[in-house]
């Protein structure tokens, strides 16, 4: 007897393969759902856990999704004085004026909830007795945050009356440097201050063999994790224009310790302490005194999803966790 065997015709193997496909596309949302699901809970956990660090002092998850408070979770700060409400954040006009906020989606998971800022937007603490950090004082703030438009002296945060007292602050600058002919053109790509220490960053960089490497770029498309760091050092004459004043200041960006760090406006910066408020959103600008609300100006146009204050100088691996636990992830 003789078996005989089907041959399969090539219509009917197309038609199997796109049934395939058909069920793959329709299960796949699904499974990258409840992935982004199943990290956003990770992140969420860690988060919860940053607030039981003792030196934690404010930590803004800015997952109230609405109205016009952030909600400081750090709740484990070991000051008997430290009342995590008396650092909460109050949505605010360029005026001054309490506002709703205006909440869209965050870095990832549609769970994950940010604000947003118009350009007229900020975000005022009205305490300043745990956040009122001098040159001496050991601490790290840590900021997730989206660019809508790159304006220049945008500012994401602010402690500062600029440019008397340039407390702690940080701000993107465009500035563009012509070639000459030992350095092609560059561009810079934005500033911090702490005190009476001034840094800026390129987007080119000279390494330890003399030569220009490209450094971070910025855009409008990705989600960026910043972290400031001061810490109490002695300086030498030989040490980098980051580490004046007996104290270093250090920049990371998406997890990594930048390189290249340039000196700015020194000279500017008259004083260290003052009595501005901290503000999410914009810089504050001098208004011939060391009181009251001044004038605010160089808004930030973008979203804000997590904003951390620290009361010590974490480590490196530290900085570069915060980075791996909240960075976006494209499957």
């Amino acid at each position: 007897m003789q078996i005989r065997r089907r041959n399969y015709t090539i219509v009917e193997i197309l038609f199997v393969i796109s049934l395939i496909i058909i069920i793959i596309s329709m299960v796949m949302p699904a499974f990258r759902e409840s992935r982004e699901k199943a990290r956003f809970a990770r992140w969420l956990g860690f988060n919860k856990q940053c607030s039981s660090d003792p030196a934690c002092v404010i930590n803004f998850n800015f997952q109230e999704g609405k109205g016009s408070t952030l909600t400081n979770s750090a709740a484990g700060n070991e000051n008997v004085k430290f009342m995590a409400k008396d650092y909460y954040g109050t949505v605010k006009g360029s005026n001054f004026l309490v506002k709703n906020g205006d909440w869209v989606t965050g870095r990832w998971w549609k769970g994950k909830r940010a604000l947003h800022f118009d350009g007229t937007t900020i975000v005022e603490i009205a305490n300043i007795d745990a956040i009122n950090f001098g040159e001496q004082d050991d601490y790290t703030i840590i900021v997730w945050l989206k660019f809508d438009l790159l304006n220049q002296w945008a500012t994401p945060f602010s402690k500062s009356y600029a440019a008397n007292y340039a407390q702690y602050d940080l701000y993107y600058d465009s500035t563009s440097y012509p070639a000459t002919q030992t350095t092609p053109a560059y561009s810079a790509l934005f500033e911090v201050d702490v005190c009476r220490t001034c840094v800026g960053y390129d987007n080119m960089y000279r390494n330890s063999k003399g030569t220009l490497s490209p450094s971070v770029q910025i855009d409008t498309n990705h989600w960026f994790m910043i972290a400031l760091r001061n810490k109490a050092a002695k300086s030498s004459a030989s040490s980098p224009p980051n580490s004046v004043n007996n104290h270093v200041v250090d920049v990371f960006w998406n997890g990594y310790l930048l390189n290249g760090s340039r000196a700015t406006n020194n000279a500017d910066a008259t004083g260290t302490l003052c009595n501005a408020k901290l503000i999410l959103g914009a810089m504050r600008f001098w208004a011939g005194q060391n009181s009251g609300d001044g004038s605010l100006g160089c808004f930030f146009n973008g979203r804000m999803d997590e904003f951390l204050v620290f009361k010590r100088a974490l480590q490196d691996s530290e900085i570069r966790g915060h980075y791996m636990m909240g960075q976006e992830h494209n499957y």
